[in-house]
This record gives structure tokens, C-alpha cells and sequence, in this order.
């Protein structure tokens, strides 16, 4: 995690991709602990292992499930940009990093530090925590599993938390337009 490129417009907080993929491979173990050990707990370790005649059919939904779980996640970064960050709809564009087949939601407009960390937080907790958790809570693991993935999926976008965990909530933010984080560009 760098804060670099210091001049009189600001300076940026961003975050390698090899960090950021550390991060994340780095939520393994918080996931297993947050979510499959209290699983584990409640349901008892043979309840993971519930295997449906259709296995096959089950590994194309659930890999069509986090595709789209990936789509939704950008989408959901935009809706914290527009809703939380009362950024115009116009500021925001979707991309992919096709070097590192990353999907991307990003927005020009700037917003205050607690607003763009709403918006980093929404989809790890929307798609990741609350699927989760209601996996726990009615015994359904493949819930429990995608929330689990989609929380690790989420863990760039915990770097950039971490990176500007230390930025007081009305200091005014951009998200990068080539690099994982944001701008810093003043006081509000």
C-alpha cells in the first residue's frame, strides 16, 4: 500500500495487484473461520458434504451463479458511487483489465472517504457476508460456499480499505482511473 505522486493536486493511495490478490488470498483463512467453521458448528461436518444426483448440473449453476455474482459486484459499486457518493450517473464507466481479466466499476466524480468506503464495502458484504450468513443460519451450504467466495472475491477491494483506513471521512476521494485505489484531493 503506497501513498505516491505527492504534488499540489493531491496524491494517490493505491495498492499493487500482486497486494491486492495477497489480500484476498489472505481471506481465505477469515472465511473459513467466519463462515464454515460456524457451519460446521451448527449443522455438523457431514452437512457440508450433501452431494445432489446432479452434480454437474449443480457446478454449471453455481459457476454461472458467481459469474454473475462478479457482474452484480461491479453493478454494486456503481449503485454505492451514485447512492452513497451522490456521484451523477454519468461519472461512472465499466471496464475489464484485460491483463488480469479483472472486471471493473470506476468513477470520475469525486466523493468523500467514508462514501468510497461504503462503496468498496457494499458488494463484500451484500454478496459475500449476508449470503453467508443466511447459509449458516438455514443450513444451506452452497449459500454458505458462494458467500464464503463471493467475501474473497471482495478482497481487493479490502485492500483499498486497509490503504485508506487512515483518511478522515470528509477528505474528498477519486477512484483511480488506471490503478487499484483512489486520489486524494482535499479537504471538503
Amino acid at each position: 500500500m503506497s501513498a505516491d505522486e505527492r504534488d499540489e493536486h493531491g496524491y494517490d493511495v493505491t495498492v499493487s495487484m500482486g497486494k491486492a490478490n495477497a489480500i484476498a488470498f489472505a481471506m481465505i483463512p477469515a472465511a473459513f473461520a467466519l463462515f464454515y467453521l460456524p457451519y460446521w458448528w451448527i449443522w455438523g461436518p457431514g452437512s457440508l458434504w450433501q452431494f445432489s444426483a446432479r452434480p454437474f448440473l449443480d457446478f454449471l449453476l453455481f459457476m454461472a451463479a458467481f459469474a454473475v455474482g462478479i457482474v452484480v459486484h461491479e453493478g454494486l459499486h456503481a449503485l454505492g458511487f451514485i447512492w452513497i457518493g451522490k456521484a451523477p450517473r454519468s461519472s461512472i464507466r465499466f471496464g475489464i483489465l484485460w491483463r488480469s481479466l479483472a472486471p471493473y466499476a470506476h468513477c470520475n466524480a469525486a466523493v468523500t472517504a467514508t462514501a468510497y468506503r461504503w462503496t468498496l464495502a457494499l458488494p463484500g458484504l451484500a454478496l459475500g457476508v449476508l449470503p453467508a450468513v443466511l447459509g449458516i443460519v438455514l443450513g444451506n451450504w452452497r449459500l454458505m460456499v458462494y458467500g464464503a467466495l463471493m467475501f474473497m472475491a471482495a478482497g481487493g477491494d479490502t485492500a483499498v480499505l486497509l490503504a485508506i483506513r487512515s483518511l478522515p471521512g470528509e477528505t474528498l476521494v477519486k477512484d483511480h482511473p488506471s490503478k487499484v485505489g483512489c486520489s486524494v484531493i482535499g479537504e471538503r
